[in-house]
């Protein structure tokens, strides 16, 4: 952010995440079938949110992180540090919005939602995205 403004502000207590929240974190998951992802993503819980106002949330899980050897077979890049699971909504009212699950050494760390036609700052209504694109993992 600017004026050198941290991106995320804590929660005061990690929370769960939303049946919407949840739903999309599962979907996601589901596209790479990676059994420790789909483990972190059934556990996580919230303890940060963006700023800015849009809709992504920082994550933590407490289970086993995936291997560096399998992160970066899942990374299109080869990274064994970092990969991201994406797919825009295929709903008429939502179909500039992507989500996206980062996976940051081996741990979900984001769920991050993305209007990209309001930019930043601009929430979405997570139930309007009922069905999601292919799910790419990148």
């Amino acid at each position: 952010m600017s004026n050198g403004e941290p991106v995320w502000q804590e929660l005061d207590k990690p929370r769960s995440p939303s049946r919407d929240e949840r739903r999309l974190m599962d979907t996601l998951a589901a596209g790479v079938h990676e059994p420790l992802l789909s483990a972190q993503v059934r556990t996580a819980v919230i303890h940060a949110v963006c700023r800015c106002g849009c809709s992504s949330v920082r994550l933590h899980s407490e289970e086993p992180a995936i291997p560096p050897a399998r992160v970066a077979q899942l990374s299109e890049q080869g990274r064994d540090d970092l990969f991201c699971v994406t797919a825009f909504s295929n709903d008429p009212a939502q179909e500039l919005v992507y989500v996206e699950l980062h996976v940051l050494d081996g741990r979900v760390e984001e769920l991050e939602v993305y209007d990209s036609e309001g930019g930043d700052g601009v929430a979405v209504d997570l139930a309007q995205i009922t069905t999601l694109g292919e799910i790419t993992v990148s």
